[in-house]
């Protein structure tokens, strides 16, 4: 029967990844907006432009929120791995 474990050091390097992303985007979605400026349609894009900075905050947010998850729960399943472990080897008299 094969084993089932699993990978903390793998999950937080997937954590962290998700985290450089996470700061790229924010970096991405800091946009000057030229607010002197009155042609047409320049107040259309400056609302555009700034609905776009939320969301991509709002997703950077988000996949935040999924790293630190993604931590939790492969700590969670190193600390079950480990009862496993030992529950097994005391079965066995050890």
């Amino acid at each position: 029967m094969e084993k089932i474990k699993s990978d903390l050091t793998e999950a937080s390097q997937k954590a962290t990844g998700l985290k450089n992303t996470t700061d790229n985007l924010k970096q991405i979605s800091t946009i000057e907006t030229d607010w002197q400026t009155t042609i047409v349609g320049n107040q259309e894009a400056q609302e555009k432009i700034q609905l776009a900075q939320e969301t991509a905050k709002q997703i950077a947010s988000a996949i935040m929120l999924g790293s630190m998850n993604l931590q939790s729960v492969a700590k969670d399943f190193e600390a079950l791995d480990q009862l496993v472990s030992q529950t097994e080897f005391q079965r066995m008299g050890g």
